[in-house]
């Protein structure tokens, strides 16, 4: 049995349904390889299609499931650090010809000396700092180094015949080379980790001093929950700003003259009409790789909030702003981990943080006028451009704003962090790493003084 090409149509929309996303693009390089390589059995289709696909542990086993799940075929036995030798690595490139081949015989140390000079030399690591595992990645993929070693794959004279093995080859050492990094990664964490004394350390007592990247999964359940709390209690105080300030000022005349009628007992006091229009609430979270964990605690806030008073706007961003206000009132406290299932629905471009676009976006589709607006982000923008004209923009569009950086302030403005060009238009800009900081920011949080 062969694999039609209405078939991979049809589990392609059924992978969709599930929400992982097969591009066009790698579609259309499969196609081409199996009809030049002849391949003709299901299982060799399916093979090729999953080493074409992933390029993560993550969406390798979601991959899996789907192929299992629609065509009743196990992968797992499949060999994935297999690549398929071509004359042109032998001819042009004997370095790249005896590492693929050393894989294939079952030897890693090449791609373990790899691992270990991409992270000690290709950019300046410090595993303290509290961003994801996949920030350090992505960090490093960007690195001149990581480049320069998958340009031996580009720079081959590489004949029709040979060329979508090649793209196989390549794709498929980057899976490896990426899992490599980021199992090394880890081990580099840990190691640091462990290297501290008790003595060295802060005492921390309380799980509210904790570091929501630190919790276990036990710990961030609990302050989750509080977390939610507090986002009702920050909507509550908003709400009864507004409900106090909608009234007016007192209508002394008026108050009098209907004392009279009481003998000069004052029973009903009459205000004058107050026409101010509400004020409006918007809420912006980063859930870009960088916030990690912290985004879970931004959106459970955004959460509390919303379900509270409805003038409140919440959205997300990574390199594009996308509304979430509806999605988080129609689900359940319980199920608010699963809006980062719909991650791929809120990338636009690329999948890395662009605050920029993200920022003009929600300008313009945000109605509020002259209203507040609270940020829950690290300003890391992977070294893309932040305007004069953004920040003028933000400033001109909120009377209000807020911004709450949950990466520790000593790393504010080193590597591609731009908090600097946002602090100047900033009413208030606090670090929030942990629940008792985040506490402490919405207890001192009058809206009577920033608002009126």
């Amino acid at each position: 049995m062969n694999l039609t090409t209405t078939e991979l149509a049809n589990f392609s929309e059924f992978c969709k349904e599930n929400n992982y996303y097969i591009p066009v693009e790698s579609t259309e390089s499969f196609l081409r390889y199996r009809i030049l390589k002849k391949i003709d059995s299901l299982e060799d289709n399916l093979k090729y299609l999953f080493y074409l696909l992933p390029k993560d542990r993550e969406s390798q086993n979601t991959l899996k499931s789907l192929i299992y799940r629609y065509f009743h075929y196990s992968l797992e036995e499949s060999e994935e650090n297999t690549f398929y030798m071509i004359e042109e690595y032998y001819k042009d490139n004997g370095n790249l010809f005896e590492t693929l081949q050393e894989i294939n015989l079952g030897n890693l140390s090449k791609v373990k000396k790899i691992t270990n000079d991409l992270i000690n030399n290709a950019i300046e690591v410090d595993f303290t700092r509290p961003v994801s595992d996949l920030y350090w990645l992505n960090q490093i993929k960007k690195s001149e180094k990581y480049k320069t070693f998958f340009n031996m794959f580009d720079l081959l004279d590489i004949s029709n015949f040979s060329k979508l093995t090649n793209e196989l080859n390549k794709r498929n050492m980057e899976r490896l080379l990426d899992t490599s990094i980021l199992e090394k990664i880890r081990e580099e964490r840990n190691k640091q980790k462990a290297a501290y004394e008790p003595s060295e350390l802060e005492p921390r007592t309380e799980l509210n001093e904790t570091d929501f990247l630190f919790t276990n999964q036990q710990e961030r359940q609990q302050l989750l929950e509080q977390t939610y709390q507090l986002g009702n209690k920050l909507a509550v105080k908003y709400k009864r700003f507004i409900k106090e300030s909608s009234k007016g000022r007192l209508f002394f005349r008026r108050t009098i003259r209907k004392s009279l009628e009481t003998g000069g007992a004052i029973q009903n006091i009459i205000l004058k009409p107050k026409l101010r229009k509400k004020p409006k609430l918007t809420i912006v979270c980063d859930i870009s790789g960088s916030m990690a964990l912290n985004s879970l605690f931004g959106v459970t806030l955004l959460y509390g909030m919303i379900n509270k008073f409805s003038s409140i706007k919440a959205y997300v961003f990574i390199d594009g702003i996308t509304e979430i206000t509806k999605a988080l009132r129609s689900i359940k406290k319980n199920e608010i981990e699963s809006i980062f299932s719909r991650w791929n629905e809120f990338v636009k471009s690329d999948g890395h943080s662009d605050y920029q676009k993200s920022f003009e976006e929600l300008i313009e589709l945000d109605e509020t006028k002259n209203g507040t607006l609270i940020v829950i982000g690290d300003a890391r923008n992977n070294y893309r451009n932040i305007s004069q004209e953004l920040i003028s923009n933000l400033a001109e569009k909120y009377n209000k704003i807020f911004w709450i950086n949950p990466e520790q302030k000593k790393y504010w403005n080193t590597g591609d962090s731009q908090m600097n060009k946002f602090e100047v238009i900033n009413l208030r800009t606090v670090e929030v790493r942990n629940y008792k900081q985040l506490k402490k920011f919405i207890q001192e949080l009058d809206f009577k003084k920033v608002l009126a």
